[in-house]
């Protein structure tokens, strides 16, 4: 023992210390520019969990009284929390000036309003859980549709009818293909308006890969341009997405890894540069609104390439003012993945609370956040 320990203790510094640098990497990784690496994007898909394995190897050489190891691993939290702040934010709900001038706002990619997990249930629990949500404003993705039986799960006139009894106003996307299943259900009047570039040939070539599309809802009055978008997604099989969770051994292992590698990796950088060409967009042919609401399906997760475009030209990212600790909005395949994103921006709208819901019809969690319209 008196051999092999030093040699254990040798083996669990090492491992850390390559845990601590693949930590850093993933805190910066956002930084790097899919057009050229994709390795650093991948990463940042990862740094939740490497910053709570951080945590955890830090706590466990401080117990065991390795004071250097353990502030190697401080060091590392700290060097790495201009990222992980927005990752794993320590924040709480705030109340408002006037509950008067609030509002909820939620955004949900319901999957068609399928149920993938009790698809045998009576009903429709979707359509029943934006009926009783509360919330004043839905955004919706991947929604086709209502007045199609075929295209509904369990589909029923008195179903819809109570669901446009409490969403008496809706909009649909109007500009683009691409953003056909993009929809607004709203208690305030909301119109689709159609995005367009300063110019005309920029806005044709996007008219064509635009995947958000922008409305405006009059709540009481105050006229607030929402962008509701769907990014590109890494669009992978089931069999891919089932890579981690079939490793048993050595085998498996190789197979995955190899699977990864010629497979799953290039679709990961084609979807990382495309989002970021569609985020790049809609920032500029928004820039002219100074007051903005940009929610939906990101399918991009905080800290990465196309998140730090969005705060870079301005936005705000409601989860981290308001929450604490990290999430998960994507919920199959062990990928669980913050991908539902809530920014804003303008001097007169403040985020008071984020809420995630645990409705699991869809592979993704409804995101709700609450807003005051400031005076």
């Amino acid at each position: 023992m008196i051999i092999i320990s030093p040699l254990i203790r040798l083996c669990f510094k090492i491992l850390s210390i390559v845990l601590f640098i693949v930590t850093i990497a993933a805190s910066f990784g956002g930084k790097c520019n899919p057009e050229y690496m994709t390795v650093p994007s991948v990463l940042v898909l990862a740094l939740p969990y490497l910053a709570i394995a951080t945590l955890i190897v830090g706590i466990a050489w401080l117990l065991s009284g390795r004071i250097i190891m353990a502030a190697i691993a401080g060091l590392t939290l700290f060097i790495g929390w201009g990222t992980l702040k927005d990752v794993t934010p320590i924040a709480f709900s705030k109340s408002p000036q006037d509950e008067a001038r609030t509002f909820r706002l939620m955004t949900f990619n319901c999957l068609h309003l399928a149920d993938t997990t009790k698809s045998e249930a009576p009903g429709n629990r979707a359509i029943n859980f934006l009926i009783e949500s509360g919330a004043d404003i839905i955004c919706l993705q991947e929604l086709v549709n209502l007045e199609d039986p075929a295209e509904i799960h369990h589909w029923s006139r008195g179903l819809i009818d109570s669901l446009y009894a409490t969403y008496p106003y809706r909009a649909k996307a109007s500009d683009s293909w691409h953003s056909k299943d993009l929809k607004i259900l709203s208690k305030y009047p909301v119109t689709a308006l159609t995005p367009k570039c300063t110019d005309p040939e920029e806005d044709a070539k996007w008219r064509k890969f635009r995947r958000w599309a922008l409305f405006e809802v009059d709540i009481n009055g105050y006229k607030l341009p929402i962008v509701n978008f769907h990014m590109t997604s890494y669009n992978l099989t089931d069999t891919e997405r089932e890579v981690v969770t079939e490793i048993r051994g050595v085998n498996t292992a190789k197979k995955s890894y190899e699977e990864f590698r010629y497979e799953i990796f290039p679709k990961l950088g084609e979807a990382f540069r495309a989002r970021a060409q569609n985020v790049k967009e809609m920032i500029k042919t928004t820039s002219d609104l100074n007051t903005l609401i940009a929610c939906g399906d990101f399918n991009d997760v905080p800290g990465s390439w196309s998140y730090r475009l969005m705060r870079d030209a301005g936005f705000q990212d409601a989860y981290p003012e308001t929450s604490l600790g990290p999430t998960n909005t994507f919920n199959q395949f062990l990928l669980l993945f913050h991908i539902d994103q809530i920014f804003y921006r303008g001097s007169r709208l403040k985020a008071l609370k984020t809420k995630r819901h645990r409705i699991n019809t869809s592979d993704h969690y409804p995101v709700e956040v609450t807003f005051e319209i400031l005076p």
